[in-house]
């Protein structure tokens, strides 16, 4: 049987051999062109102006969103000022007269008054109300009546007893 070798083909480690270093050399010596250096300040600028126009947008929705809740806290504390006036007025029902309006309604019912405001705002987008949106903002605020007190000019005369240790 002749060898694989005399039919000029090597044996099978050396075939296996040459491949392996083959496979090395490949490996070692790359034809590729390389790569160009990058420039790390480049793609930060293109990031940014990727990103920009969401955080801008981002930052007028919060804006909006403060300045209504910001009417909505005015709006409240409105409605607390009125229904404190209402209850501890002399005459609640002549003061209830006083401050109702068209958007501000005052019950008065089994000794608790209760004031409702509504309001429309609008929706700006940066300043600018081409959005055309509006919404109606609510508050309700209820107070017990305040009983009338008749103080006496001296208070603080011969009939006040002060309690001791």
């Amino acid at each position: 049987m002749p060898s694989s070798s005399s039919r000029g083909q090597r044996p099978v480690a050396a075939r296996g051999a040459s491949v392996i270093s083959s496979i090395r050399c490949s490996t070692v010596s790359s034809t590729r062109p390389r790569r160009p250096p990058s420039h790390p300040e480049g793609q930060a600028v293109v990031e940014l102006a990727l990103v920009l126009p969401l955080l801008a947008v981002f930052t007028v929705v919060i804006a909006q969103f403060a300045l209504v809740a910001r009417d909505q806290l005015a709006l409240w504390q409105t409605a607390h000022d009125i229904s404190r006036r209402v209850a501890v007025a002399t005459d609640p029902f002549g003061e209830a007269a006083l401050l109702r309006s068209p958007r501000t309604s005052i019950d008065i019912v089994d000794g608790a008054v209760t004031v409702e405001i509504s309001r429309r705002t609008n929706l700006t987008f940066a300043g600018f109300d081409f959005l055309r949106r509006s919404i109606t903002l609510d508050a309700q605020v209820s107070m017990a009546l305040e009983p009338q007190v008749a103080f006496t000019s001296d208070v603080g005369g011969d009939e006040f007893v002060a309690r001791g240790p």
